[in-house]
């Protein structure tokens, strides 16, 4: 394993939790969601013919055409620019006044669907572009900004040697994927790098694309952003009922699978229903020789924003504890969108133990972060 990865060991250093600032203890908050944008002279790190053509992925997503960018109004200036392109704006408008102690950079849905083009060479290549825009612009500007390498999804070899080639760097953390794909996550195609990210020990994680190349359902395309945003959901069981039942667990030891911003509550009763019947048809899968629910304990991790909110707050705590949210839930507010989540609000109506898992503690063992911060 490279010096510097974090080892992904879960016995986390038990400051891990806490900082103390001034005398006063605070707990560790981790934003495992927040986006930065892309400039549009990030262009000029491409290679030829890219450089000139500028590609992009082939995308059908209600909210363009609906003229919703998805941007909370104040990330927008007065002459049009974002607040999420520089990495100054980022520390200054979420980590500084929300104190968060890391955040998680994910990019966004536009950059995780151009590196799944169809034209493998361009998503291979724009990939090894913006992992090393995110290194050099990024995660040398402050510490507390922490790192997601991108791959493409259509090229296991190149994706390997990307990992390979990048995921090394001390402040990459993860290696992050589009929930949109022609191919369920859980298939063995993926599980080169899946070997790969673990051997790096890197979880590997999906997040929104947009719907690239082909719909998101059975039923086709949606036509409303209200259907797209909250459908997302639906792509994310799929993957997961994939990943537990074709036994990628099994094949790579150690694989840490991260669903951001899937809708956290609605993996509960699809995990449910996915334990009632492998009990039934459990000699179809030999190689599961546990409950798909223990999963939730090694596994699968998932990040709370979007999170739900039932009009009884102890319904969001019982689904908590359901989904044994003190290992597998990690905060996330999904900066800068419309519907970010603030730290203090979001997790009020959990328990304090919970609340101290799920803003930080959780995060900090995944991630190997250490409680010291600027």
């Amino acid at each position: 394993m490279a010096e510097g990865i974090r080892t992904g060991d879960q016995a986390a250093d038990e400051q891990a939790t806490a900082l103390s600032r001034g005398g006063i203890t605070k707990q560790l908050r981790v934003d495992a969601d927040v986006h930065q944008g892309v400039d549009p002279s990030f262009w000029e790190r491409l290679p030829l013919p890219w450089r000139s053509m500028r590609p992009s992925s082939p995308v059908r997503w209600p909210a363009s055409a609906l003229g919703h960018t998805g941007y909370r109004s104040d990330v927008h200036t007065e002459d049009g620019h974002h607040h999420d392109r520089r990495a100054h704006d980022v520390v200054e408008r979420l980590v500084e006044p929300y104190e968060v102690d890391f955040a998680i950079l994910t990019g966004n849905a536009g950059l995780l669907g151009t590196v799944a083009h169809p034209n493998p060479r361009f998503g291979v290549e724009y990939a090894q572009a913006y992992n090393d825009w995110l290194i050099e612009e990024w995660l040398s500007f402050d510490p507390r900004l922490k790192g997601s390498i991108v791959v493409s999804q259509r090229d296991m070899g190149a994706a390997v040697a990307e990992v390979e080639r990048a995921g090394g760097h001390p402040d990459v953390v993860q290696v992050i994927l589009p929930s949109n794909s022609d191919r369920f996550y859980g298939d063995p195609f993926f599980w080169p790098l899946y070997e790969a990210a673990t051997d790096h020990g890197l979880p590997v994680a999906i997040h929104p694309s947009g719907f690239t190349t082909h719909p998101p359902s059975a039923m086709g395309w949606p036509t409303t952003y209200l259907e797209a945003h909250t459908m997302i959901a639906t792509a994310y069981l799929d993957h997961m009922i994939s990943l537990a039942s074709q036994g990628a667990f099994e094949a790579v030891p150690g694989l840490q699978f991260v669903f951001v911003e899937g809708g956290v509550c609605t993996f509960a009763p699809m995990l449910w229903r996915l334990e009632k019947n492998w009990k039934a048809v459990r000699a179809e899968v030999p190689w599961l020789t546990r409950s798909p629910r223990e999963y939730l304990d090694h596994a699968f991790r998932f990040t709370t924003q979007p999170i739900d909110e039932p009009e009884d707050p102890e319904l969001l705590r019982r689904i908590f504890d359901d989904l044994r949210a003190d290992k597998s839930v990690m905060f996330a507010s999904d900066w800068p969108h419309w519907d970010f989540d603030d730290p203090e609000a979001a997790l009020r109506p959990l328990s304090p133990a919970m609340r101290e898992r799920v803003l930080g503690a959780n995060a900090a063992e995944l991630y190997g972060l250490s409680a010291v911060t600027p």
